[in-house]
């Protein structure tokens, strides 16, 4: 069956070999990298011959081919967004979607860059972002922050620094089955049920990733102290919108029901389609700020290309200069190896025979949709990251596709 797509859309594209990527010269693998990391830093990845350059055909191949699969295996409606950036901060989105792509309601759609799709637990970087934004760096606990909230006293002293940066010994609740079904439908189930909570761990002594702990982050920087939940997600949703504003990003912002009728119907982690009925929120209003955000395409590119320093404030935002610059390594809460961490993002290594290259990574996964952003590591480099990578997808699969592309673009 032949899959209709629509072309990749050019966002400030810059010319295919534009100066210092490489032209029509090979690239030495053997001397990608000339650096490690030493105390959370990473030296420059060293190209030999200039940046690679985007292979521009391969990645709308790589697009096309994600949709084909989920066709011919799982009989499903692709839509897939895939998103680089290049050494001169120009992005580029590549498009593909099955022909008979539909709205929840059955209704046909067209997949473009302003397509919205749920971004699952990349919510979090934004939520980091959020907090420095309007508070600097991550000061006090739960306690300080969400009183006059009763909390149980092993929640009120972890420290927010801990939460952003996955160490806040709270239990590992991605996979359910840790809190009591409906715990976060309001605060009046919710904080009740804080005030009894017993972290397993102490702040700051493992790793564990707890969807709760960044719940609780993004209603501490939000003022939930006071007000009802409503208002906590409101105030949540404005921050976000100014925040994304500043990168001109326009369609970014917390679940709402009346975006169910733009969203592309979607599939779960097994293939199945989500009931035409379900409501599509990622999560409760109480959680938003560990998963519930909604954005484009369009949106994500502007956010990944300011990640990587190439943004209005390049290289001088000091919420990126923070949130990337330091690293954070400990063992799983619960014993076994454990990802080094920032302040949201999570450090990913891609290793072939020249050594390690270090990834700054976030990725997502709510119900129906996935979604992952990478880039080269770049705080303390002196320069911006020459390579992004984001990920768009209804269904499961964006993980392996930003990677797959990542990994692409550095043998081009």
């Amino acid at each position: 069956m032949r899959i209709a797509y629509t072309r990749r859309l050019a966002i400030r594209r810059a010319p295919r070999h534009a100066p210092g990527e490489g032209g029509g010269a090979m690239i030495d693998r053997r001397t990608i990298l000339k650096g490690a990391l030493a105390a959370g830093v990473l030296s420059r990845p060293a190209f030999a011959a200039g940046y690679p350059r985007v292979p521009f055909e391969a990645l709308q191949q790589m697009a096309d081919q994600e949709v084909a699969r989920a066709r011919a295996q799982h009989g499903a409606r692709l839509a897939v967004v895939l998103g680089v950036v290049n050494p001169r901060g120009n992005g580029q989105l590549f498009l593909a979607a099955a022909p008979d792509l539909t709205h929840p309601g059955g209704r046909p759609m067209t997949l473009d860059g302003g397509t919205p799709f749920a971004i699952g637990s990349i919510s979090k970087v934004f939520t980091a972002c959020l907090h420095y934004q309007a508070h600097g760096p991550f000061k006090g606990t739960l306690g300080d922050w969400l009183a006059p909230r009763a909390l149980s006293p092993g929640l009120a002293r972890i420290p927010l620094a801990d939460i952003a940066r996955y160490q806040s010994g709270m239990a590992q609740d991605n996979q359910g089955g840790v809190h009591p079904p409906g715990v976060m439908a309001s605060f009046g189930t919710m904080f009740p049920y804080l005030a009894t909570l017993r972290p397993p761990s102490p702040p700051g002594s493992c790793y564990s990733y707890s969807n709760l702990s960044w719940s609780l982050l993004a209603l501490a920087g939000s003022g939930a102290g006071q007000g009802s939940m409503v208002e906590a997600a409101e105030r949540y949703d404005r921050a976000l919108k100014a925040f994304g504003a500043g990168m001109g990003m326009s369609a970014t912002g917390i679940f709402r029901s009346a975006m169910k009728p733009r969203l592309p119907a979607v599939y779960r982690r097994n293939w199945q389609p989500l009931p035409p009925a379900a409501d599509y929120a990622p999560t409760r209003l109480t959680g938003v700020g560990a998963g519930g955000i909604v954005s484009t395409g369009s949106d994500m590119l502007a956010f990944l290309t300011a990640s990587m320093g190439h943004g209005a404030a390049g290289m001088e935002s000091p919420a990126l200069a923070y949130q990337q610059g330091n690293i954070f390594s400990s063992p799983r809460c619960g014993g076994g190896k454990a990802p080094r961490t920032a302040y949201g993002w999570i450090m990913h290594d891609v290793v072939d025979a020249s050594g390690p290259l270090a990834l700054v990574t976030k990725d997502g996964a709510v119900a129906g949709f996935t979604a992952w952003m990478g880039f080269l590591a770049w705080q303390g480099t002196g320069a911006p990251s020459p390579f992004g990578v984001f990920a768009l997808v209804n269904g499961p699969g964006a993980a392996g596709l930003g990677l797959r592309a990542m990994r692409r673009i550095l043998v081009a």
